[in-house]
């Protein structure tokens, strides 16, 4: 008999929107590209937002496969913000209190990135860095973890695993 999978419940700020993650993650990562440096900022920059970048400017994710990840209460609430019109990418925020809830696409890829403040204190470690190359100037970096400057193969092997169970059905 296989074990129940673990269910986590990740409120936004005020709590009237709750995503729910099954299982374990992918992998948790602090990106720093541009994008994720502009979306954070974009966010940040709403009313009452609570924090989205890290000290040394990273955004930090928890990405999990996409059949995974659903809103358990508070959809409506969710509003995505895209950082160009034609962009596949958007970051959804609760509009009741302007919180960064989670990164997914329009199509494609298969996993959506849970911003990590979601899970406060019980929050998975990080265990890379990505997108280096586009750190703030100045910005030293923990040297924690390991740090890459573009997407390591290690990454792009998780992804394609979490796409290749999906599709077997595990």
């Amino acid at each position: 008999m296989t074990p129940p999978k673990k269910v986590t419940l990740l409120p936004c700020a005020c709590g009237r929107v709750v995503l729910e993650t099954t299982g374990a993650p992918l992998l948790t990562a602090c990106c720093y590209c541009d994008d994720c440096q502009e979306g954070a900022r974009r966010i940040e920059a709403l009313p009452g937002a609570p924090a989205v970048l890290t000290a040394d400017g990273g955004t930090e994710l928890v990405l999990y496969r996409k059949d995974r990840v659903r809103c358990a209460r508070g959809a409506e609430l969710l509003r995505p913000l895209k950082l160009q019109e034609q962009s596949v990418t958007n970051r959804f925020v609760a509009t009741c209190c302007d919180t960064a809830m989670y990164l997914g696409f329009d199509k494609g890829p298969h996993w959506v990135s849970v911003y990590r403040t979601r899970f406060a204190d019980a929050a998975p470690p990080i265990q890379l860095r990505v997108q280096t190359k586009f750190r703030p100037a100045n910005s030293p970096l923990p040297d924690s973890v390991p740090t890459y400057p573009g997407y390591p193969l290690r990454f792009m092997v998780k992804l394609v695993g979490a796409r290749l169970a999906m599709w077997l059905g595990r």
